[in-house]
């Protein structure tokens, strides 16, 4: 019996490729096909990993091929390739060669989700179905930090920081970070002493950098450039709130639905933001944000959008949610000076 294959290219962040994954269902549904992940030798950077490492979980997909090295096109019934993807030799060669017709788009004006822009791609091809959920691998290979981190205290809230960088990236993309997890981590601790659990989470040289600045005390865990990202999904599953800008993480916590509260400044939410409507999204308050897709995204040097997103305003909406959990009876209260706040079990 004959197989089909579809070749979708990918050069991107491992987000967006979260983001793809309802797509490349739809794909091997469509065509009854098994799926090759097609990635250009000239991309060198973390995000390739990230992406290698999901596909190799993922049943869904044959292999994952070097365009240079493996790739044959007569082997496929479709080159699948979005104008959203990053351009390379394989790029080139998917525009030139493949039968669809991706779609041109204007973010800010469209306003349209990225998982419906692939998906309407997609259903130009014929796809009549209902947009597959995200895909997230099942992860795997945390089991020490699991052992040292989450189960060392049983009883404590799990809460998870991540702060993408991605320094040198294209774009510059660390223009997402925020400036003051260091100060949210010590109001934490002023707030709720140590009855719960820090985990920093992030892979790469900036991020490395950054979860240096939080600092050392008990009960604040570093798992940055520690972890495998099946190492970083498996204990993200274990995490009863995230706190994160807008990065693959976010979209990784997104697909398994953990409670989350995500930071977004320069980037559109139309185009990025969580499905999930349980994640609360805090916006920089500036005027001038969002401004992806707009001459000022370029021009701007300060990226003051995520610096006037104080911790005082992140503060409050982790109070609002441990609130909820009070409610919910998953916390007790204490009283501090007189003033009864949020405790963990």
């Amino acid at each position: 019996m004959n197989e089909n294959f579809v070749a979708v290219y990918f050069k991107n962040g491992i987000g967006n490729f979260i983001m793809l994954t309802p797509a490349i269902q739809a794909l091997a549904e469509l065509y009854e096909a098994k799926i090759d992940i097609v990635l250009d030798d000239s991309w060198k950077d973390t995000r390739r990993e990230g992406v290698i490492e999901f596909c190799e979980q993922w049943p869904l997909v044959n292999e994952v091929i070097s365009f240079q090295k493996g790739f044959d096109q007569r082997k496929y019934k479709l080159l699948y390739y979005s104008r959203h993807g990053e351009n390379s030799e394989a790029f080139n060669y998917f525009q030139d060669h493949s039968t669809m017709k991706p779609k041109h788009i204007n973010w800010r004006a469209a306003k349209l989700h990225e998982i419906d822009f692939y998906m309407d791609e997609v259903r130009d091809l014929g796809y009549k179905g209902k947009t597959p959920d995200q895909y997230i691998v099942p992860g795997g290979g945390a089991s020490l930090w699991r052992k040292q981190t989450v189960n060392s205290y049983p009883s404590a809230l799990n809460i998870g920081i991540c702060n993408g960088f991605f320094g040198g990236s294209t774009w510059q993309w660390e223009r997402k970070g925020w400036p003051y997890f260091k100060e949210l981590v010590e109001l934490l601790f002023n707030y709720y002493d140590t009855r719960f659990q820090i985990h920093l989470f992030g892979k790469g040289v900036r991020e490395k950098e950054w979860a240096r600045t939080i600092g050392e005390r008990k009960n604040l865990y570093n798992l940055v450039d520690q972890l495998t990202l099946g190492g970083t999904i498996s204990m993200m599953r274990f995490m009863d709130l995230l706190i994160t800008t807008d990065t693959g993480l976010m979209h990784i916590a997104d697909g398994l639905k953990i409670p989350s509260i995500a930071l977004f400044g320069p980037t559109l939410i139309s185009k990025n933001g969580p499905r999930n409507k349980e994640i609360k999204i805090l916006r920089s308050p500036l005027p001038c944000a969002p401004c992806q897709g707009s001459l000022h995204f370029h021009l701007c040097k300060e990226w003051r959008c995520m610096n006037e997103l104080k911790p005082e305003i992140v503060m409050a909406e982790v109070r609002a949610y441990l609130m909820e959990l009070t409610k919910e009876g998953k916390m007790m209260t204490k009283k501090t000076d007189g003033v009864v706040y949020p405790a963990l079990l």
